[in-house]
């Protein structure tokens, strides 16, 4: 009886040891977090800073978010501008050197893949703009390779242990994202020239990918809320260019564009935008849901 009393215990505190030597991983969004889960599985602990229902521009560096940084042994976000109004704070307040945004064990994404929608010029009369270029990085699949391919490898580094684990997870992510991009294509194709107006042009690295035309915004410059005068232009603009589609992300309000749509009669929708909008639990359904309100709600492109 003692012996297995002792066998308990044992096991018992190997196990609370095994966990406290968990890496812990701060993601500043809902995509990043998905993302490291897929690599990483139940070998680390995972804190996400924001949630599909908030604008990562306007977090805020509250003291929860404080008390997670001081915990990080890995920071994976965007960059790129994207959390300039909170994350520098936070890791002033709280991170360690290796979590600064030149540090070994800071991933932003921007720095990994190719940006797009980069100003020429930087001026407040233009808007809120980021001079690196469009920080949403996320929402072209092919992007998610090579930062995965960096998770991997910080990852193995902090914990050497499950190195092989890390590998052979990111190997089965990789190859079914990979084939998982030529099916969304194929299922995409009828997308092609499709115009769509957005709240504001969030989804651009999607629609690049999948051939998807902007035909305007609801704001009438970056980080301004749509007036009457913008949205009024747009109803001419939706009847000259054949526009499919109205959307906005789970953080935006819906009511420019469901008033846009009971002028136009064109459909409105909310788009995901990241892992946990429109219900959605993972990288893949993230993608495979957009595509398929996109489809269902886009009448076959506009065109």
């Amino acid at each position: 009886m003692k012996n297995n009393l002792f066998i308990f215990l044992a096991s018992a505190l190997l196990a609370v040891s095994a966990e406290a030597k968990k890496p812990n991983v701060f993601a500043c969004t809902p995509e990043w977090a998905s993302l490291t889960l897929e690599i990483a599985g139940d070998k680390v602990n995972i804190f996400t800073a924001t949630t599909a229902q908030q604008d990562p521009h306007l977090a805020t560096a509250r003291p929860s978010l404080i008390a997670q940084m001081r915990k990080a042994d890995l920071l994976v976000c965007s960059g790129g501008g994207l959390e300039e109004g909170w994350l520098p704070t936070l890791q002033k307040n709280a991170g360690g050197p290796s979590v600064q945004e030149h540090g070994e064990h800071a991933i932003m994404a921007t720095k990994y893949v190719k940006m797009i929608e980069i100003p020429k010029k930087i001026d407040r009369s233009l808007g809120d703009l980021h001079p690196e270029g469009n920080p949403h990085v996320h929402l072209n699949p092919h992007n998610l390779l090579p930062v995965a391919d960096v998770i991997l490898k910080r990852l193995s580094a902090l914990a050497p242990e499950h190195k092989t684990f890390f590998e052979e997870r990111h190997q089965k992510f990789s190859s079914k994202l990979k084939s998982q991009i030529k099916i969304w294509a194929k299922q995409a194709e009828p997308l092609k020239g499709m115009r769509v107006i957005s709240n504001e042009m969030n989804m651009s690295y999607m629609y690049e990918w999948l051939g998807i035309v902007y035909a305007g915004t609801l704001q009438p410059l970056p980080g301004l809320p749509p007036t009457l005068q913008r949205l009024s232009q747009l109803v001419e603009v939706a009847k000259a260019q054949r526009v499919a589609l109205i959307e906005y992300a789970p953080f935006e309000s819906p009511k420019s564009a469901q008033w846009l749509s009971s002028k136009t009669g064109i459909p409105h929708v909310e788009l995901p935008f990241t892992v946990g909008g429109g219900g959605t639990e993972d990288l893949w359904q993230l993608f495979e849901k957009t595509i398929q309100i996109l489809l269902s709600k886009g009448e076959g492109g506009g065109k």
